[in-house]
């Protein structure tokens, strides 16, 4: 794995957590972080039907409560956004993907801490998502799949998600797969 492109550069610039260990004989190839875009995406659908809701909910108010009309528009407009964008900021960067020679660390750090390992040669199955909005803006979810993993739930629960180039991600740990594989004689 000597050879890394221009991504895999940038993105291995990001910093390991205290919490996660590294064996001494173990080598960190790539260590990847969650793209704010991916999160944006996702927050701004979900204020825009709370806006359609909010809006559907705003003209049912009767006359003699219409007062509540301009508070309830000051929250949706001028505070949710901004709290809504700025703790989304703050769960993106406590993403963090460490793919190593022996093993993949998914570790997010958002008001509790959540660290899973596999190692690959645990891994079955590589599956990447990429959703009309990740193909856009070049963004997916990577999930390496085990033996008894129950999908979907399974994949959900340890996934890179939200990561840059998410092919050549699942490339790259393809490639450590295969290294992994015992040698036939």
């Amino acid at each position: 794995m000597k050879e890394q492109t221009p991504n895999t550069f940038r993105e291995s610039r990001l910093s390991v957590p205290k919490e996660v260990s590294i064996a001494p004989n173990e080598k960190i190839l790539m260590v990847l972080g969650r793209s704010y875009v991916s999160f944006v995406t996702v927050a701004t659908i979900g204020l825009i039907v709370l806006g359609i809701i909010s809006a559907g909910a705003s003209l049912s108010i009767p006359p003699e409560y219409g007062w509540i009309r301009f508070p309830l528009f000051v929250f949706y407009f001028l505070v949710l956004p901004p709290l809504v964008y700025g703790l989304g900021y703050i769960y993106v960067k406590g993403h963090r993907y460490i793919i190593t020679n022996e093993r993949i660390i998914m570790f997010r750090k958002f008001i509790g801490i959540l660290m899973r390992a596999v190692s690959h040669d645990k891994i079955t199955d590589l599956i990447v998502n990429q959703g009309p909005i990740g193909r856009l803006c070049n963004y997916g979810r990577v999930s390496p799949i085990t033996a008894g993993m129950i999908m979907p739930m399974g994949a959900a629960i340890f996934s890179i998600s939200g990561v840059r180039n998410p092919y050549e991600v699942r490339d790259n740990i393809a490639k450590l797969m295969k290294a992994m594989q015992p040698k036939e004689q």
